[in-house]
């Protein structure tokens, strides 16, 4: 009787200490005190957007960093904003912004927007000569009306690749090389590269030719109206992108020109860049604005996976990748310095192609948790040449044990330009909160926003872009349906990938998220949480797979002694 007695005595003390320990490996972290993060009702600056189009890049990711900055942002109603192939309503979305300037101290404006009614709308030239005259008569009322507030506008150099018609396509890979011979000759006159331009020629039907080349010619007089309004002050800043290009061709023709005709005037020196880019422009506007009237220079120390890195030229790109570094540090405002230990933040730029070993991943993987481990603030950008997940860093980052909260920013979406865009964004404006000594409320949301939107772009930059979408687009491909047209396919779609990264998330979640500790705030009454829980919600805001709008939620509770 004694030995039943004591054995399941056993069993009990046996089982009450498994469930301990259960409890704080798995759950117990649940029972720790919830935190509770309030809102920001006091933002820094109020900013009005006229975004490039209504995807996530474009909305979502502005919105995101001004709430990290302290800012608040003002976005047009949905129902005003284009929706894939329908372009937006100008005219309402024109009246919208003159009614959001009251309230607002910064505004950055997408003059395509206004004028075409978005990206796609403006690659298929739907605005008229009367819609550019009419944008900037609003640019110069709005400032009249409201001096005080500072204006931004971006106005983006149409792509490579014609895109206006279903005839014109039948010509795209001709206007290709004729737009890339074109701008050959002109530098290098070379004789066999002009009779095959002329023979070229013949094959393209006249009228096609001249709507191409008016297009460009019609951007480089906007261009040029555009940098005026800098100089007359009527414009606090102007950023001039360039779409998805190559290193020769009419698009680089009309950069040249801008950027010759901006150096002409002094005056205007730092208020205007010429870049490659079209949907980080806005957001790198943002950090512009953000480090401007912080009064703050990040100083950012360069670092590549790679010493091939910096010379590659990616996809869709018409330079280098330290150009493209270059630029986006010059247009948030920071300065490159030589020294680490002179940095506010390390930007590491992997760029993986075909001859990218795991080897090579590794020893990256390695130096970004050294320097994580030391204490640096670091901004990884994580690209593939070819857009294959084996050629990325993340899941090195994850094998390594890197702790991926303590990253100040990550990025590894669409082109090299997106990407470095963002990073250089992100991190800038979270060095410069870092600068300040917050108090606990608002540290917490500073830490929250962060953290948010690092596991965003983890979640879309490389388990959605580079598993999740591929896997979905090679289904959709052997049953013959269009992933860029979803139609009648759209829910089921919808509805089988947003379960597939949610399981993603999942293994995100335990692998690098759950219960690591945080520190926040002041010194005097700093305090250290976990991170206990992460729900997610996400949706294709088109009818296509190429981009997905991911808004996850991350809750944290005091963590035990």
């Amino acid at each position: 009787m004694r030995s039943k007695y004591l054995f399941s005595l056993a069993v009990i003390l046996i089982a009450s200490v498994v469930a301990v320990l259960f409890q704080y490996y798995t759950g117990g972290m649940q029972r720790a005190e919830p935190v509770t993060i309030t809102r920001n009702d006091h933002p820094r600056l109020v900013v009005a957007l006229v975004p490039l189009d209504s995807r996530p890049p474009c909305t979502q990711f502005v919105d995101q960093l001004a709430r990290l900055a302290g800012m608040e942002l003002l976005l047009p109603p949905p129902e005003l904003l284009d929706s894939y192939k329908q372009p937006s309503d100008k005219m309402a979305l024109r009246n919208w912004l003159s009614q959001a300037a009251r309230r607002s101290d910064a505004i950055i404006v997408s003059t395509d927007m206004l004028e075409h009614g978005g990206l796609l709308a403006s690659r298929l030239n739907l605005g008229a000569k009367a819609d550019s005259d009419a944008v900037l008569a609003l640019l110069e009322d709005v400032h009249k009306a409201y001096p005080q507030v500072k204006l931004y506008a971006f106005h983006i150099i149409p792509r490579l690749l014609i895109a206006d018609s279903a005839d014109s396509a039948l010509y795209q890979q001709k206007m290709l090389k004729y737009s890339v011979l074109k701008d050959e000759i002109s530098l290098f006159e070379n004789p066999a590269d002009i009779d095959a331009f002329l023979a070229l020629e013949k094959t393209i039907p006249a009228e096609l030719v001249s709507r191409y080349r008016q297009l460009y010619e019609n951007n480089l007089e906007e261009n040029f109206k555009l940098v005026d309004l800098v100089e007359q002050g009527v414009l606090d800043g102007l950023v001039i992108g360039q779409d998805d290009g190559q290193p020769f061709g009419l698009p680089n023709m009309v950069k040249k020109r801008v950027s010759h005709y901006v150096s002409q005037k002094p005056a205007i020196d730092g208020k205007v860049f010429v870049t490659r880019g079209t949907d980080e422009v806005a957001l790198t506007l943002l950090g512009h604005i953000a480090n401007q009237t912080g009064g703050f220079e990040p100083k950012v120390y360069v670092q590549y996976s790679d010493s091939e890195a910096p010379g590659i030229i990616m996809p869709f790109m018409p330079h280098s990748v330290s150009r493209t570094v270059q630029e986006k540090l010059e247009i948030a405002g920071a300065r490159a310095v030589f020294a680490p230990d002179d940095a506010d933040y390390t930007l590491f730029v992997h760029i993986g192609t075909h001859k990218t070993t795991p080897a090579r991943l590794q020893a990256a993987a390695r130096t970004v948790n050294q320097l994580v481990k030391s204490g640096r603030k670091v901004a990884v950008v994580d690209l593939s040449e070819d857009y294959y997940a084996h050629e990325t860093l993340l899941p090195y980052l994850l094998k390594e044990g890197v702790d991926l909260t303590r990253l100040a920013a990550y990025a590894g979406w669409n082109t090299t330009s997106n990407s470095i865009g963002t990073a250089v964004t992100q991190a800038s404006i979270f060095t410069q909160a870092l600068q300040a000594e917050l108090p606990a409320a608002a540290a917490l949301r500073l830490y929250k926003y962060q953290l948010e939107f690092l596991t965003a772009r983890y979640l879309d930059d490389w388990y959605f872009q580079k598993d999740v979408q591929p896997l979905v687009n090679n289904q959709l491909r052997k049953a013959r349906i269009d992933a860029n047209d979803l139609g009648a396919n759209f829910t089921r779609v919808d509805t089988q990938i947003r379960s597939l990264l949610a399981d993603r998330a999942d293994a995100l979640f335990r692998q690098a998220l759950q219960h690591r500790r945080i520190v926040v705030g002041r010194p005097q009454d700093q305090r250290t949480l976990v991170i206990t829980s992460l729900s997610l919600e996400s949706h294709l805001p088109w009818q296509r797979t190429f981009e997905i709008l991911v808004n996850p939620s991350l809750s944290f509770a005091a963590a035990p002694d």
